[in-house]
């Protein structure tokens, strides 16, 4: 359960860290930058736990956060990571957007399945993708779709090992998306500059192998595994238990020799949610700065548009998948997933226009 309050409340006791802060993003250049990029906030939602597993939501100023906190110094320290610049990862400066474009290179991927199972059809998309602007290619070879296959790891291995080589011939920034030790470290000496990983580091040998590759890792969310995923998931307060478990993995990965600028998170739109979970997670993405690393979001093409809108199959949902990824920028992700790069970076040129015109529009007094 959920109950909201208001700072003017007398009764709002002082909280107790840990607790959990929601900048507010806020409109024009007022207010202080969050993860040295584009978004600001002046007030904030402070959320804490109460006894018996409620959560209390108090709108507050910096400020007042720091007045009624029980630790000052852990308040002071948690707006801290909230505003400071992020680290370049991989190599990409994230005072600004990225764009990293998906290429399954499976039969049975929701989207493009079947469509880059031929590796030089996989190399050739993303060469596309590349010129049209992404940052980052990302390759899969299992598909985590609800109800898939499982498939060997020599067979992811044949299926991603041919376009990473090619791509990254290139001097193209590769990601390699999989959930399993041996296919992170071969995709890695095969040229892949970063690891994805769905299950965050949690299956066997997964962590180790990240660490000893020396590349970045994006640490994402799944309730259950791909098979069960969306049988009737569940959260006491979505975004809440979703930042608890990313900051225990970011305490994992950290733990095992990775380090935090080698880290980004994403908070999993689609895996183990409802339309209602995805559609909390959105809102409140800007809480998940909190963890101090860059965020990505990917909700290109998923089936909660189709449930929002008329039902659209996967090939109808463009304008859907740009609506969600633009609605992530402006809440501060660095990096956003896609399958329709092109699309998505002119509908990012619109909306950085946008929010610069906005911030020059301001009358100085």
């Amino acid at each position: 359960m959920v109950t909201r309050t208001n700072q003017a409340v007398p009764t709002v006791p002082p909280f107790a860290m840990p607790t959990w802060i929601r900048p507010l993003i806020g409109a024009g250049d007022d207010g202080t930058v969050l993860a040295g990029g584009w978004t600001n906030a002046q007030q904030f939602d402070v959320v804490t736990r109460t006894a018996d597993g409620q959560h209390l939501i108090t709108r507050m100023s910096e400020d007042a956060i720091i007045t009624q906190a029980d630790d000052r110094n852990k308040a002071a320290a948690v707006l801290e990571n909230l505003y400071k610049p992020r680290a370049d990862f991989a190599g990409l400066e994230m005072s600004k957007p990225h764009v990293m474009g998906v290429i399954n290179t499976t039969p049975d991927s929701f989207f493009d399945g079947g469509a880059h199972m031929a590796p030089a059809t996989a190399i050739a998309s993303g060469m596309a993708m590349w010129r049209a602007g992404a940052s980052i290619i990302d390759i899969g070879g299992e598909s985590t779709r609800p109800g898939a296959e499982a498939i060997t790891r020599n067979q992811e291995l044949a299926r991603v090992l041919p376009p990473i080589t090619g791509l990254s011939r290139q001097n193209i920034r590769i990601s390699i998306d999989t959930r399993h030790a041996e296919v992170m470290t071969r995709a890695c000496a095969a040229g892949a500059a970063m690891i994805n990983d769905v299950e965050a580091l949690r299956r066997e040998g997964a962590v180790d192998a990240a660490a000893a590759s020396s590349a970045p890792v994006i640490i994402m969310h799944m309730q259950g595994q791909p098979e069960t995923m969306q049988d009737e998931p569940y959260y006491d307060f979505a975004p809440v238990d979703i930042y608890q478990f990313l900051e225990e993995r970011i305490e994992a990965a950290m733990a095992a020799g990775i380090a935090k600028s080698h880290i980004a998170v994403d908070p999993g739109f689609g895996f183990g949610k409802t339309v209602a979970h995805n559609l909390q997670i959105l809102n409140w993405l800007s809480l998940f700065h909190g963890l101090g690393v860059p965020i990505l979001f990917g909700a290109s093409r998923k089936s909660t548009i189709a449930k929002l809108s008329k039902g659209e199959p996967a090939d109808q949902r463009l304008a859907g998948s740009l609506a969600l990824a633009m609605a992530a920028y402006r809440q501060g992700a660095q990096l956003l997933r896609v399958h329709d790069v092109a699309e998505t970076v002119q509908a990012l040129a619109v909306e950085q226009a946008l929010l610069q015109a906005g911030q020059s529009s301001f009358l100085r007094l």
